[in-house]
């Protein structure tokens, strides 16, 4: 069985890494804000299968959050995160402190690709300036083969994509479909914040999101209507905002050239104080 490394020094996290390295093993990471559900834990599972150490980091960015309320209120239990997490039976467990994560005390932001201008780029800016800038500092310290994301995060995981391609990193991104409750809501940190009400809404995001990726593929000419049917319908199940409804090319996030084999819908809604995000 293997015995769950906690790391929270950079310097033996590199050592370790090193170590293994040396062994000729392959390294996978997950990288997580923390508040671990079903949707990490798959990602873990399928790490585990891909590599021959796999590394989770835990580490809630601050650079990310727009809202200092919203970093604050982020749902996490770091004695649950552990437990979730050994019994996945993953090799090293990293939990920086910012100090560790930017070791130099010098924070030099990087700029996100254009990807991130789009979607919830708009509504929350500098957020992925802020993805990008840590985890560009996550993966030179542990130096990972593979990356794993989860499609709920379709926007991020192509931007991750162009960050590894600008700096030329020898990493391959692996992601799988998201990973959703009966209800169909996408597995969520922030679904815990939800009431029983809210969550009955929540699930509406995904029916609705599913009927307009149906009918747009039966006809590609009704993809305004469609957006502005599906806002109405959203506001009517009691969405509080709904920050985007979009319809693109799903690997360029472009409303050109859109084809039945490569649309992709995205939306992002407020219930409450809540917000989330999905995409079909």
């Amino acid at each position: 069985m293997t015995n769950l490394k906690i790391i929270k020094d950079v310097k033996e996290l590199q050592l370790e890494i090193q170590r293994n390295k040396l062994k000729k093993k392959k390294i996978g990471f997950v990288p997580t804000l923390g508040g671990i559900h079903k949707g990490h834990l798959e990602l873990i599972k399928l790490a585990k299968k891909k590599s021959d150490i796999v590394v989770v980091s835990i580490f809630l960015n601050p650079l990310q959050f727009d809202s200092r309320n919203d970093f604050k209120t982020y749902p996490i239990n770091l004695d649950s995160d552990i437990k979730k997490i050994n019994k996945e039976k993953v090799d090293i467990l990293y939990l920086p402190t910012i100090k560790e994560v930017f070791p130099t005390k010098k924070i030099t932001k990087i700029k996100a690709s254009s990807k991130a201008n789009k979607l919830c780029g708009k509504f929350r800016k500098s957020h992925f300036d802020g993805v990008v800038t840590v985890l560009k500092s996550l993966f030179s310290q542990v130096s990972p083969k593979l990356v794993f994301f989860g499609e709920k995060d379709f926007q991020q995981t192509l931007i991750v994509k162009d960050l590894i391609s600008k700096y030329k990193l020898n990493i391959k991104v692996i992601t799988i479909p998201t990973i959703r409750e009966k209800s169909g809501l996408a597995y969520s940190s922030r679904n815990i914040l939800l009431t029983n009400h809210e969550k009955k809404i929540a699930s509406f995001l995904f029916k609705t999101i599913k009927e307009i990726s149906h009918q747009a593929k039966k006809d590609l000419n009704k993809i305004n209507n469609l957006k502005l049917n599906g806002i109405k319908k959203l506001i009517n199940y009691g969405f509080k905002k709904i920050d985007y409804l979009e319809i693109y090319k799903k690997n360029y996030l472009s409303k050109k050239n859109i084809k039945k084999n490569n649309l992709r819908v995205f939306v992002a809604a407020k219930i409450g104080k809540t917000r989330l995000i999905d995409n079909l």
